[in-house]
């Protein structure tokens, strides 16, 4: 691969001959349930079964697979909000490579639990994960470990873009697909695999409304950092887009659709009820999108990519609480 620049569908070809002697395709299911509620046929691509129950171990394989031996000696270290550092921590100690996680103080507690597991290095830093970034920068520098960027990396796209191949192959005739965004490095890496193999299929985003950072980016034609507000949605934390994912949306992704929390609440309890699926709010955040600001937007064959089942359980248990008291 080119060092710099965004993936094409060979290179997405490449990762998923890489990866797939470690992760077999993820299901795509047609969900009545879901099909019913939309008003158009749906289907669930199912990343909650990948082994750490998120879609970024895809990207994390293809990453360490593609570096040379010399950078992974050295030992890995990242920023993370939970799931991509889970996945660096899944990958190198598949590969016996040292890894050290920037996460932030408040990060999901399974999420940081399920990393330590793995055998990473867990350092907490800041309130978000931009401050986890500017850490892990530092730490890189100081102690001469290589660092792997979360989403603004081509190879990383890339891993995720296998996600899109799978989905082309499982449903050729497919018209839509929504994706969450957080960086924004599943739905560049989803988008070019769709839309070099169908350019007739629309690609949509979801993205929430407290961290509208690509939303933005998109509407004023360049890439805009935004003042992160609290929310739920712990996997989609990045106040800037990076440079790849910004040029990626811009050029193969049609619309993004901003979503609240209670939306997210609400997306997260219809899969469970009618979709009999566990998501986190990240993985959830499609349904939202289509149930929401993208109700009318045009498909009557969309697949909503579940990214990931990995959500805290006090969170679900509010969710549960609040729907068996009558409060939705």
């Amino acid at each position: 691969m080119k060092a710099q620049g965004l993936p094409d569908l060979r290179d997405i070809e490449i990762a998923e001959e890489r990866v797939r002697k470690y992760i077999p395709p993820t299901p795509l299911e047609y969900s009545k349930g879901i099909s019913t509620l939309l008003g158009r046929e749906t289907y669930l691509k199912l990343e909650t079964y990948q082994p750490i129950r998120v879609f970024k171990i895809r990207g994390a394989l293809n990453k360490l697979l593609s570096m040379p031996d010399s950078d992974l000696r050295k030992g890995i270290v990242t920023a993370s909000s939970g799931n991509h550092g889970l996945a660096i921590a899944y990958a190198s100690k598949l590969f016996g490579i040292k890894a050290s996680i920037c996460v932030p103080e408040n990060a999901n507690p399974q999420k940081v639990r399920a990393i330590e597991e793995q055998g990473a290095e867990v350092i907490r830093r800041g309130s978000g994960y931009d401050q986890a970034y500017e850490g892990a920068l530092e730490i890189a520098g100081k102690r001469n470990l290589t660092f792997v960027h979360a989403f603004n990396d081509r190879d990383i796209i890339a891993g995720q873009g296998t996600c899109g191949l799978e989905i082309m192959r499982q449903l050729p005739d497919m018209d839509s697909a929504a994706v969450a965004i957080g960086g924004g490095g599943l739905i560049s890496g989803i988008a070019i695999a769709i839309k070099e193999t169908r350019p007739s299929a629309r690609v949509y985003g979801a993205e929430t409304v407290s961290i509208p950072s690509m939303y933005e980016s998109l509407k004023t034609g360049s890439r805009v950092k935004v003042e992160p507000l609290p929310t739920i949605a712990d996997g989609m934390q990045a106040a800037i887009p990076g440079e790849l994912t910004f040029e990626a949306s811009r050029k193969f992704v049609d619309k993004v659709g901003l979503v609240t929390d209670p939306q997210l609440e609400d997306a997260i309890f219809d899969l469970l009820e009618l979709g009999r699926v566990l998501a986190e709010p990240a993985g959830a955040s499609p349904l939202a999108a289509m149930k929401g600001p993208l109700k009318d937007e045009p498909g009557d064959k969309i697949v909503l990519v579940v990214s990931g089942g990995n959500i805290s359980i006090k969170l679900l248990t509010s969710i549960l609480m609040r729907r068996m008291q009558g409060n939705p």
